[in-house]
């Protein structure tokens, strides 16, 4: 038998405001009365609760033959005030379905790739409205990688298209047909081309700011130029000399200008050709149309005489014959084209 300390309790005594003496269960009773009735006013603790959660397949669909290095999911919920969700970073080049997992107040979801997150703090996305500020910047771009960006239908998570902000101006042919006097035959030494007025930043959830910074602001800047992490998005090299047509398939990148030079103070994107002639530099520039997010400018060039000495002025004419087409980023016939 366990053997222990004895616990004598021994009650105090109360009395009722008429002497007596109450009973020793009364008296144990009323002893306890004010902590039961503490108990009894004191609501009881509710239990937390945890939002429930879902997963979600999102079925992705990619305009272009482009790799996706990750892709930031972010889930918002719904109207009026679109708030952020969820936020998830998924590494890897993932196929056309990736999971998501978000609350069930989750309704839209916008999907990033190939961004360079470091350049932002993802911190500071609060609702579906602070992505207006979110900038895509040419310095950033890897044409073979382009930053893409989709949002689903409102209430619908199933499918998201993912789209370059990129505009694409290829230069598929270029000839050098002088057959007057006096450079009757002659060939264009050292030829290049690049984009001026080159729209350098974007916002693609607010479509519908303009420009506000340009690249090569009248003519050629080589240090601008260079401290872009891929400057052959906006100047590259064409022939040593240039006579008959060759196919460089020459591709440049900038942002959508909408700009086609009609508007005085309203820049336009042009696509310069540069080249010697019995040493004197000559340039070819090409007022491009108002350029969009997610096309193709293809052209084929020939030039018949020398141009302008300045790259900002307009070409002389007769200069220039020029073949052009606007097609999709996937190469497929879009719409009319007309060049200035």
């Amino acid at each position: 038998m366990l053997k222990g300390r004895k616990i004598h309790f021994n009650p105090t005594t109360v009395y009722t405001r008429f002497g007596r003496r109450l009973s020793a269960a009364l008296r144990g009773a009323l002893c306890h009365l004010p902590a039961f009735l503490l108990l009894a006013c004191t609501p009881l603790a509710q239990p937390e609760t945890t939002p429930a959660v879902r997963k979600t397949q999102i079925y992705i669909l990619l305009v272009g033959k482009t790799n996706l290095q990750g892709i930031d999911l972010l889930f918002f919920q719904d109207a009026p005030l679109y708030r952020l969700d969820a936020y998830q970073h998924l590494d890897g080049a993932p196929k056309n379905r990736v999971t998501g997992t978000s609350s069930t107040a989750a309704r839209q979801v916008v999907i990033l790739s190939n961004y360079p997150s470091s350049t932002y703090a993802w911190s500071g996305i609060r609702s579906i409205e602070s992505l207006e500020s979110l900038p895509f910047r040419l310095a950033d771009e890897n044409p073979s990688e382009p930053m893409l960006y989709g949002t689903s239908e409102a209430g619908k998570m199933g499918q998201v298209t993912l789209r370059p902000m990129l505009s694409r101006i290829t230069l598929r042919s270029i000839a050098c047909e002088f057959s007057e006097r006096p450079y009757m035959g002659e060939k264009l030494q050292d030829v290049r081309a690049y984009l001026t007025y080159a729209s350098e930043e974007c916002r693609p959830f607010a479509p519908d700011d303009t420009p506000s910074s340009w690249l090569n602001a009248g003519r050629l800047d080589e240090t601008a130029t260079a401290a872009l992490s891929h400057p052959e998005a906006v100047l590259r090299s064409l022939a040593p000399s240039l006579g008959g047509r060759i196919y460089p398939d020459a591709d440049f990148y900038c942002y959508p200008n909408p700009s086609d030079g009609t508007e005085f103070g309203s820049p336009v994107t042009r696509l310069v050709i540069e080249g010697k002639l019995r040493g004197t530099t000559y340039y070819y520039p090409i007022d491009l149309p108002g350029l969009k997010a997610d096309a193709q400018y293809r052209m084929d060039v020939t030039l018949t005489r020398a141009g302008t000495t300045d790259p900002d002025t307009p070409a002389v004419a007769g200069s220039i014959r020029l073949e052009s087409r606007v097609l999709d980023w996937d190469g497929r016939e879009w719409d009319d084209i007309h060049f200035n």
